[in-house]
């Protein structure tokens, strides 16, 4: 996606807005762009979107940055929306429960996890080794604590066919 217009952006963004609503839904606790931890919970939630195989997430690229996977694609069109944009856009009908369910976990486990989660899943995309991807990610994000990762460690337990076996 390499557009800029405005108006373009607003109707990539609308079914990323609309399981970003459903998502919300389910966590009780809405979206925001307004700040740091919002737009970063967004990045990470499409992210794993992506990863369990949401057709409108497979769109946006994804670099690995200092704080996990980033997209500056998925940047451009949440700021195409803005908050008012995202809440206006509805529902997505298209958002399987076992999906949303599997995100809505993942968020209530804080940032620190999901920054472990999606770095761990993005290193495990090149090395096809979950150990060797694991072991890699640890050193990349050396400030995550041992129970974080065990947290990590526990929830690909539970999820691990879902998060790599659908991209």
């Amino acid at each position: 996606m390499s557009t800029t217009d405005p108006a373009t952006l607003q109707k990539q963004a609308a079914p990323i807005a609309r399981a970003l609503n459903a998502i919300a839904e389910e966590t009780r606790k809405p979206f925001t762009m307004r700040n740091e931890p919002g737009r970063f919970r967004i990045q990470k939630t499409v992210y794993l979107l992506q990863r369990l195989g949401y057709a409108p997430a497979r769109r946006f690229d994804y670099n690995l940055y200092m704080m996990g996977p980033y997209s500056p694609e998925l940047t451009a069109c949440y700021y195409a929306l803005e908050d008012r944009g995202l809440r206006a856009a509805g529902v997505a009908t298209d958002l399987r429960e076992p999906m949303r369910r599997v995100v809505a976990e993942a968020l209530q486990h804080g940032d620190a996890f999901l920054e472990g989660l999606t770095t761990l899943l993005d290193v495990n995309r090149e090395t096809h080794h979950l150990p060797a991807a694991l072991a890699r990610a640890r050193a990349i994000k050396p400030h995550l604590d041992e129970p974080t990762w065990k947290e990590v460690r526990g929830f690909l337990a539970a999820n691990l066919q879902q998060l790599t076996g659908a991209t």
